[in-house]
C-alpha cells in the first residue's frame, strides 16, 4: 500500500507497467518468500522472543528507507523487500509463540489411543500428589484442577482405568481464536491506507516506524516461550516464565506435562518428507495447498495492491481513496463477524459458499469491463457498479477464504511438521500473490481489465467444486479426530467429532 501513497516518487497509474515498477510491487513478496525460508531455521537457535523482537529491526529499517527514498527509488524496491522480510515472520513465528504459550484444555481418555500420552497423565497425577497404580479409578482430585474436561467423558471415567490424556485446542473455540490473526491484519492494511490517504510516502513513513519502536518497548517486557526454554534444558528458567505467563505460582503440573510435550516432539522430529511420504500430511498438502491457489486466484491480492487504481479507471463519482479505505474498513468488519460464526457454520460450508459467491461476483465484474471496453455503450450512470461488485466480493470472500484457509493450516498437519508445513505455505503464498498480481497487471494493461475478472472468476468456480468434494469438515473435530480422518478412519472421526460439538 505504500506505492500508492499519492508519492512523487511512483504515481499510482505507473506501477507495474514497467520492468522497474513492477519490482517496487512485488519485491514485498519476495522479502516474504526469502523470510518464511530463513526464520524456521533460527527460531529454535535464538528463540522465539528474540526471534519475534528482530521483526521490528526490518520494519524500522524499511521505513527508513522508504522516507529516503526520495534520493533514489532503489530506496523503495529495497524497503519493500525488506518489509516482507518482516511480514514472513508475522506468519512463521507469531503463531508458533501464540501456540506454544496459549493455555492449553485436556481431554481424558479411557482407551489407549495415545500411550505416549498416559506418561503426562501419571506425571500430572504425580505432581498433584495423587497415587497412580495401572488400574486407578477415577480421582476426584482431578475436580478442581486446570485442566478442562468434557462431562460425557468425566463420567466415562469414574470406576475405570485412567489410561491416556490428549492435549488440544478446545475445538468449540478453536476457529474463533484463529480467525483474530486476519481481523488484526486487516485493521493494520486500513490504517495504512487511511493515513496514506492524507499523507505522503515520506511522512506516512515516520509515522509506521514509530509502530515498531512502540513494538519493541512493549513486547520486551514478555517472557520466552518456556517450550524453548525447556528445549534447552533450562527448566527453572521455564518455570519463571511459565509463572509470569499464567499469573500464578504454582505451575508445577503443567511444567510436567510440556517437559513430556517437549520430551515426545524431539524424540520424533518431522522432516519436509514425511509431509510427501505419510498418506494423512500427503492428504491434507493437497488440501491446503489447493485451497491457498485456489485463495490468491480469487485476486484478492492483485485488488489489494491495485484497488485505488481500480477505482480510478471505473468511478469518476467517489474519490478513490474513499472508495478503497471504505472497502478496507467492510472487510474488518465481515473478519469480525466470521470469528463469531466460523465455529457455528463449519469450514466447508465457509469455503464453498466464499468460493461460489467470489465466482459469481467476479464474472458480474467482468462482464462490466467487457461492456465497458469492448462495446462502446454508455454506462458513465452505472459507474458505481465496480464497487458494489468489489463490495460483494469482499464481504464473501473474507467471510471464508479470507479467515478459514489461514485456520485450516494450523488443523490439517500432525504436530511434527505443522511449523514445515506452514513455512510451505507462506513460500506458497508469496509465489501465488506474485503470479496472480502480475497477471492482473499485464492482462489488464495489454488487452481489457475485464480478463483478469474472468479469468478469477473460472478459478473460483472450479474452487467450489473442490471444496465441496475434497475439503474435510474440521469444525468441532479435535486434532487428533481430524489426524485419524486423514488416515480414513472417517466414522470414528466424524462420530467423535459430533459428540465433541454437541
Amino acid at each position: 500500500m505504500l506505492v500508492t501513497m499519492g508519492s512523487k516518487v511512483l504515481e499510482t497509474e505507473e506501477i507495474g507497467k514497467t520492468w522497474p515498477q513492477y519490482v517496487a510491487v512485488l519485491s514485498g513478496p519476495v522479502g516474504d518468500l526469502v523470510g518464511s525460508i530463513l526464520y524456521p531455521s533460527i527460531v529454535d537457535v535464538l528463540g522465539r522472543k528474540k526471534t519475534i523482537l528482530l521483526i521490528a529491526v526490518p520494519q524500522i529499517a524499511s521505513m527508513t528507507m522508504i522516507y529516503f527514498s526520495f534520493y533514489s527509488k532503489i530506496l523503495l524496491y529495497v524497503a519493500r523487500f525488506v518489509g516482507g522480510l518482516s511480514e514472513a515472520a508475522c506468519f512463521t513465528i507469531l503463531p508458533l509463540y501464540i501456540g506454544e504459550n496459549w493455555p492449553k484444555s485436556w481431554i481424558m481418555h479411557q482407551d489407549n489411543a495415545l500411550a505416549h500420552d498416559a506418561l503426562s497423565a501419571k506425571r500430572y497425577l504425580a505432581a498433584r500428589g495423587t497415587p497412580v497404580l495401572e488400574h486407578a479409578p477415577y480421582s476426584p482430585a482431578l475436580a478442581p484442577c486446570d485442566f478442562f474436561l468434557f462431562p460425557k467423558i468425566k463420567s466415562a471415567l469414574k470406576g475405570t482405568r485412567f489410561e491416556s490424556m490428549e492435549e488440544v485446542a478446545e475445538p468449540r473455540v478453536r476457529g474463533t481464536l484463529g480467525s483474530y490473526f486476519s481481523m488484526i491484519m486487516v485493521l493494520g492494511i486500513l490504517a495504512v491506507n487511511i493515513i496514506g490517504s492524507y499523507l505522503d510516502i515520506h511522512k506516512a513513513a515516520i509515522v509506521f516506524a514509530s509502530l515498531p519502536v512502540l513494538f519493541l518497548l512493549v513486547f520486551s517486557q514478555m517472557p520466552e516461550s518456556p517450550y524453548y526454554l525447556i528445549m534447552k534444558s533450562r527448566v527453572a528458567d521455564a518455570e519463571a516464565s511459565l509463572r509470569k505467563l499464567r499469573a500464578k505460582k504454582n505451575v508445577d503440573a503443567e511444567l510436567v506435562s510440556i517437559k513430556a510435550d517437549v520430551e515426545r516432539q524431539m524424540s520424533e522430529p518431522g522432516r519436509y518428507r514425511d509431509l510427501f511420504e505419510i498418506d494423512s500430511n500427503r492428504k491434507a498438502c493437497v488440501v491446503m495447498f489447493s485451497l491457498r491457489v485456489i485463495q490468491q486466484f480469487s485476486g484478492v491480492s492483485a485488488f489489494s495492491l491495485y484497488m485505488q487504481t481500480l477505482f480510478e479507471k471505473s468511478s469518476k463519482t467517489l474519490p478513490k481513496h474513499v472508495a478503497s479505505s471504505m472497502i478496507f474498513a467492510l472487510q474488518g468488519l465481515v473478519n469480525f463477524l466470521a470469528t463469531l460464526i466460523v465455529d457455528k457454520v463449519g469450514r466447508k460450508i465457509l469455503l464453498t459458499a466464499s468460493c461460489l459467491g467470489c465466482c459469481l461476483t467476479l464474472f458480474f465484474e467482468g462482464a462490466y469491463f467487457l461492456v465497458l471496453d469492448f462495446t462502446g455503450l454508455d454506462v458513465a450512470n452505472m459507474d458505481y457498479l465496480p464497487l458494489i461488485g468489489v463490495v460483494v466480493f469482499i464481504v464473501v470472500f473474507t467471510i471464508g477464504q479470507g479467515n478459514v484457509v489461514n485456520l485450516m493450516v494450523t488443523e490439517m498437519f500432525s504436530a511434527s511438521v505443522k511449523a514445515k508445513a506452514s513455512c510451505l505455505m507462506n513460500v506458497l503464498f508469496a509465489i501465488t500473490m506474485t503470479l496472480s498480481t502480475k497477471f492482473f497487471q499485464y492482462t489488464s494493461d495489454t488487452v481489457s481489465m475485464c480478463v483478469p475478472f474472468l479469468a478469477f472468476g473460472v478459478c473460483q468456480l472450479a474452487g467450489t467444486v473442490f471444496c465441496v468434494t475434497y475439503v474435510p469438515e474440521t469444525k468441532g473435530k479435535t486434532l487428533e479426530q481430524i489426524q485419524q480422518h486423514l488416515k480414513g478412519n472417517k466414522r470414528s472421526a466424524d462420530a467423535n467429532g459430533a459428540e465433541k460439538g454437541r
